[in-house]
C-alpha cells in the first residue's frame, strides 16, 4: 500500500503537532494576566501575586506552578509540616543533601529570602491557581 507523502506528513502533524501546541507559549492575542510569557490557559500559575513562574517548572507533576504550591506534603494546603519542610532545606542549593526542589518556589537553583516571602504569601491555602484544565488531577485541593 502506497501512502502519499503529504498523508504522511499531515498524520504526523496532528500526532506530534497538536500536543506540542498544547504546551506552547503565549499566542499572539492569548492573555498572559501575570506577564510570564506564558498564556493564562496554558500557564500552571497565573497569578503574578504569588509570583510569576516562566519556566513552567513543577517539580511534584501535579499541574500546579511551583510558584504557586507551596504544599510539599501534599496534603492539600500549605500549612505546618510545609513550614518544616522549607526551614529545612532553607539556605540550601542545588546538589546540597538538605535541598528540596519543591521548596525552591522561584526556580533559581537555591532556597532563600524569595522562596520564603512566596511561601508566606501561600501559607494557608491550597495549590493554585492554574489556567491548564487538568490541573490538580493528582490533588483535589488544585484548582
Amino acid at each position: 500500500m502506497k501512502i502519499k507523502l503529504t498523508a504522511l506528513v499531515a498524520g504526523f502533524a496532528l500526532a506530534v503537532g497538536l500536543p506540542l501546541a498544547a504546551m506552547a507559549g503565549p499566542l499572539p492575542n492569548g492573555t498572559d494576566t501575570d506577564g510570564d510569557g506564558v498564556e493564562d490557559q496554558f500557564d500552571n500559575c497565573s497569578s503574578g501575586t504569588f509570583g510569576v513562574n516562566p519556566s513552567q517548572k513543577d517539580v511534584d507533576h501535579d499541574g500546579c506552578g511551583d510558584s504557586c504550591d507551596a504544599d510539599f506534603d501534599q496534603n492539600g494546603g500549605a500549612g505546618g509540616s510545609d513550614f518544616s519542610i522549607f526551614k529545612l532545606a532553607f539556605g540550601t542549593s542545588t546538589g546540597q543533601p538538605a535541598y528540596n526542589a519543591s521548596a525552591d518556589l522561584d526556580c533559581d537553583g537555591g532556597i532563600g529570602g524569595a522562596d520564603f516571602s512566596l511561601f508566606k504569601l501561600r501559607f494557608g491555602t491550597t495549590a493554585g491557581p492554574s489556567g491548564i484544565s487538568n490541573a490538580g488531577r493528582n490533588m483535589t485541593a488544585c484548582p
